[in-house]
């Protein structure tokens, strides 16, 4: 017990440091999550075990993140992004994963371990790109809703990507149709019950809770809702995230939606945190040094590959050239749920230990550099010639300006 409190000490104190640094230097906190995790992880100073445990605590942060996000899209707003989402979203993954696949299979990669490898890093990570849209208030523009759109549809991609890679692996590839269906079937039965749920039951229970009066009841009820959603989703064999977020869209109809995301804020960014810290634990810092020459080479190719395919895409679907420039900046790196079908991937022996290190570096790493890169978007524009009348580049700076001169509330 004191080692584990001596660890969860060490690991607090090393956050409050690192961030504060971080920010004092204008650098994102998610940056220095990843940097702690790095110190204490396995590969570095060591005093942190990485368990299973710790990182089912820290896939809460992503729960309660898509929850919040879940109320700043109502249904009415997603049935008007379904162009978006399942038009662009779709687009997406299916050209990024056949150009990967084809590539790999070219660098005389087999086609199973092609396939396995393109449809990780096809994907892009909701946590850090949801976190950083928040905290920049980019999340209602239109470069903000074509990154959400095409990450939603990520997420619902990777619930038949679960169930193909162990089928791959096993001797049966015959059963690969039936268990789609049967897991498309499962998926449309918890969407319809979560949608009935929160459109008759917890628009009374929120109305029970709040004539109490009772903030500390509001709270639990909130957290409760949450974890419900995505437990249930998880309990049918889908994503915890995507049920918190079809919970949190019911409720982004009703009068408490403000109150409801005020209240999940401190659980959300802490449990992110802790997620952060547990992605940085897996970096390998002596792979790395050892491999960093085909390392960048590799990420070099995604980077181009993917802000390519995003940006073509986006551009067929009718958008501007700086929306679709700065959305695909935001989506090249490796998402979240690439190291869960790692994880998959390798227990079933798809992957070599030295092809799962390669990954996960590339992972970290992406993910490490995307606040850099979405933070230089609009320098990027400016240079290629994409803004118009410089108005992308600089409207946060004449926002601020007019909030803070002569601005009374």
């Amino acid at each position: 017990m004191q080692s584990i409190s001596a660890q969860i000490f060490g690991l607090l104190v090393a956050a409050v440091l690192f961030v504060w640094l971080f920010k004092r230097i204008g650098l994102p906190p998610v940056l220095a999550y990843l940097a702690v995790g790095l110190l204490a992880g396995g590969h570095g100073v060591g005093w942190m075990a990485q368990s299973h445990e710790m990182d089912f605590i820290a896939e809460l942060g992503i729960v309660f993140l898509l929850f919040s996000l879940g109320l700043e899209f109502s249904v009415s707003r997603l049935m008007a992004m379904r162009n978006i989402v399942f038009g662009l979203g779709s687009l997406q993954v299916f050209v990024s994963s056949i150009l990967l696949i084809v590539i790999l299979h070219l660098l005389n990669f087999s086609l199973l371990t092609s396939f396995t490898i393109g449809i990780i890093i096809m994907l892009s990570s909701t946590a850090v790109v949801a976190k950083l849209l928040k905290e920049s208030g980019d999340l209602n523009k239109r470069r903000g809703q074509l990154a959400i759109g095409v990450l939603l549809f990520q997420d619902i991609a990777v619930v038949p990507l679960l169930i193909i890679l162990p089928l791959f692996a096993s001797s049966d590839p015959n059963s690969i149709g039936w268990a789609l269906l049967f897991a498309l079937t499962k998926g449309a039965f918890v969407c319809v019950l979560l949608w009935a749920i929160g459109k008759w039951v917890l628009p009374k229970v929120f109305k029970e809770v709040a004539l109490a009066r009772s903030d500390e009841l509001f709270v639990l009820t909130t957290l409760l809702v949450s974890l419900f959603a995505g437990l249930l989703t998880y309990s049918f064999g889908l994503s915890m995230a995507l049920g918190a977020f079809l919970a949190g869209m019911m409720l982004g109809e009703s009068h408490y939606r403000h109150q409801l995301e005020a209240d999940i804020r401190p659980f959300r960014d802490i449990l992110m945190g802790l997620f952060f810290v547990t992605v940085g634990m897996q970096l390998d810092i002596g792979f790395v040094v050892d491999h960093a020459g085909i390392i960048i080479v590799a990420l070099m190719g995604i980077l181009i590959l993917k802000i390519a395919v995003v940006m073509l895409s986006s551009l067929f679907m009718g958008e501007r050239k700086q929306d679709a420039l700065a959305c695909a900046i935001m989506l090249w790196q490796m998402g979240e749920f690439g190291f869960v079908l790692i994880a998959l991937a390798a227990q079933h022996n798809l992957l070599s230990v030295e092809q799962v290190s390669f990954l996960i570096a590339m992972g970290v790493i992406s993910m490490a550099l995307t606040p850099y890169l979405i933070d230089k978007t609009p320098f990027i524009l400016k240079r290629l010639g994409m803004l118009e009348r410089a108005k992308f580049a600089f409207e946060d700076e004449l926002q601020s300006s007019t909030l803070y001169h002569n601005h009374v509330v």
